[in-house]
């Protein structure tokens, strides 16, 4: 793929209003040596979105290129739709509530990744702000991140992050994350689950066969609230379909190699619907439960299994 410039940057709107001012102009603010192109996609908005984006269109044309659309197809389509018409060497998403707060950012993620070819991508920490209310819906309620700063309190970085770590669930935040723009075709190509957690199973195709690299710091802000499209879908929907994700992943060439991490990972997921259902209904919470040492006792036989074939090995 020729590339046109050094950082393709894809927003997805779906009225968002309110907040996609900020967080396209957090992109305009930025101070960089690299060429780059925003991608403004516009799921059929029907608050004023659209006028706001034709207002940037009109504003920057050198730098903004938009994608507006009159039928509402949903993130996955539009996901698809983001990457093929990306033309940069790097490439990173922002969700249209979402904004980035350190103005170096994109300079100093494209300088590491330049210096560091083993790496195919790299992100940071990002800020919670949260305006989940008590008088919301349970279901934002329930998912609201309201008790965190930062998404370094309930996810586990290490400087080298690899796969093995986003399989354990470790959310990376999607606005900070800037990677190479590669063949990523077979993935969009092939998945075929629901919305939830779509970024996670395509960080996961991303990283395959290499690493990303986290810098210790806070340069983005996620905005938690009530209208947010992860607020709008249940938390056990999620939770089956991070296990529908990982049984995906479980027989793909790289990650047959992780099975041991994708069992324990399916257990834990087993077990958070163990501990939900025991409040819902109890014998489906027995019934999770019975799949939690299942799937641990798998992740047992293949982490033995492999220790045995080092050994022969050897």
């Amino acid at each position: 793929m020729n590339k046109a410039h050094d950082v393709t940057i894809a927003i997805l709107s779906y009225n968002h209003k309110c907040t996609i001012e900020r967080c396209i102009q957090s992109v305009l603010n930025q101070k960089t040596t690299y060429t780059y192109k925003i991608l403004l996609f516009d799921d059929a908005s029907t608050d004023g979105t659209t006028e706001i984006l034709k207002k940037y269109g009109d504003a920057f044309p050198e730098k903004i290129e938009l994608f507006l659309y009159e039928n509402n197809e949903g993130p996955i389509v539009r996901a698809k739709q983001m990457y093929e018409n990306a033309k940069g060497r790097y490439l990173c998403w922002l969700d249209a509530d979402d904004y980035w707060t350190y103005e170096y950012k994109l300079q100093t993620q494209i300088d590491f990744l330049e210096k560091n070819t083993e790496y195919v991508g790299c992100f940071h920490d990002a800020e919670i702000v949260s305006y989940v209310n008590n008088d919301e819906n349970e279901t934002a309620k329930k998912q609201s991140l309201k008790k965190y700063k930062y998404y370094s309190q309930f996810n586990h970085y290490e400087p080298d992050f690899y796969p093995f770590h986003l399989i354990m669930r470790n959310i990376i935040p999607t606005a900070s994350l800037v990677f190479k723009n590669l063949d990523f075709n077979n993935f969009f190509n092939q998945y075929n689950l629901s919305i939830h957690s779509f970024s996670w199973a395509f960080q996961l195709y991303i990283i395959r066969n290499s690493k990303f690299y986290y810098f210790n710091q806070c340069w983005s802000i996620y905005y938690d609230h009530a209208d947010g499209i992860s607020k709008k879908l249940n938390s056990e929907l999620f939770t089956i379909n991070n296990i529908r994700v990982l049984n995906w992943y479980k027989n793909d060439k790289f990650y047959k190699t992780y099975k041991n991490k994708i069992y324990l990972s399916i257990a834990k997921e087993y077990e958070i619907l163990a501990y939900n259902g025991k409040n819902i209904d109890t014998k489906f919470g027995f019934l999770m439960l019975l799949y939690y040492f299942k799937f641990w006792l798998l992740t047992t036989w293949y982490y033995v299994k492999n220790i045995l074939e080092q050994k022969i090995k050897m």
